[in-house]
């Protein structure tokens, strides 16, 4: 593969927070393929926040970085889609980015649960408002041990890869990589989303110690369909999937019961 012209400049963010280990690998990787680097991310996690927009309060920001980062990195109050809106539409608006990436995500994002996943929900954000977006994963069995050596070292290729190839103006990426040691991770696979739902949520109540009630709810349970050609399957065999979505959701052949 012949080496690419860098890009001008490419937007960063993420649904685990500024501070996550996984954006600091992805914007390493990123000034690999792009003369500047600008962050606009959570400045806490946003996890399972999908495309949410804050429009019932305001958006604050803290700018961050060091000095030879001055004014392009900043932490918001808000979530993914948030970021991305407002990096592409006020603080990018004059120097546009010719690519939008988010992550490194802690966990895979595959099959129907894509649908939740504030890292994906940042990459149809983009794909909206015109620009091209990758989001992108990194599977593990827990969060407290993630391979990001694999994803520092393998990133950088598959990126060069699909940017060379390129894809359709009217879908964004999302990819996803095993959690295998990168001398064992395989070439990526073009593949559909695995027939993965989320069944049922678990809501636990509990009790602060000014005697309030509080929740916590998470997904409890997943039914796994599945098949060759799909990402799950491409994972598990050790493939990074590449995954195109669109903003159509729209089902095909319905008709009318009435």
């Amino acid at each position: 593969m012949t080496a690419s012209p860098l890009l001008p400049r490419v937007l960063l963010t993420n649904d685990d927070g500024f501070d996550a280990p996984g954006l600091a690998v992805l914007a390493e990787v990123a000034r690999q393929i792009a003369e500047e680097v600008w962050i606009v991310a959570p400045h806490q996690d946003q996890s399972g926040m999908g495309q949410s927009i804050t429009m019932n309060g305001p958006l604050r920001t803290v700018a961050r970085g060091e000095k030879q980062h001055a004014g392009k990195q900043w932490a918001v109050a808000g979530t993914p889609a948030d970021c991305v809106i407002l990096g592409l539409q006020h603080l990018m608006r004059d120097t546009p980015p010719a690519l939008v990436l988010s992550g490194v995500n802690a966990g895979e994002n595959t099959g129907d649960d894509a649908n939740l996943s504030g890292t994906i929900g940042a990459a149809f954000t983009a794909l909206m408002l015109g620009a091209p977006a990758i989001g992108i994963s990194l599977g593990c069995a827990t969060r407290k041990n993630l391979r990001w050596d694999t994803a520092r070292m393998v990133l950088p290729d598959i990126l060069k890869r699909l940017l060379q190839n390129g894809w359709s103006a009217e879908h964004c990426l999302s990819v996803n990589i095993p959690d295998r040691a990168a001398a064992d991770v395989k070439p990526m696979q073009w593949v559909r989303p695995a027939r993965r739902t989320v069944t049922s949520f678990r809501v636990e109540k509990r009790e602060d110690l000014r005697e309030k009630d509080y929740f916590w709810i998470a997904p409890e349970s997943n039914e796994i369909h599945k098949a060759p050609g799909d990402d799950v399957s491409a994972l598990d065999a050790g493939h990074v999937s590449v995954t195109a979505f669109a903003l159509d959701r729209a089902a095909q052949g319905i008709k009318s019961n009435g």
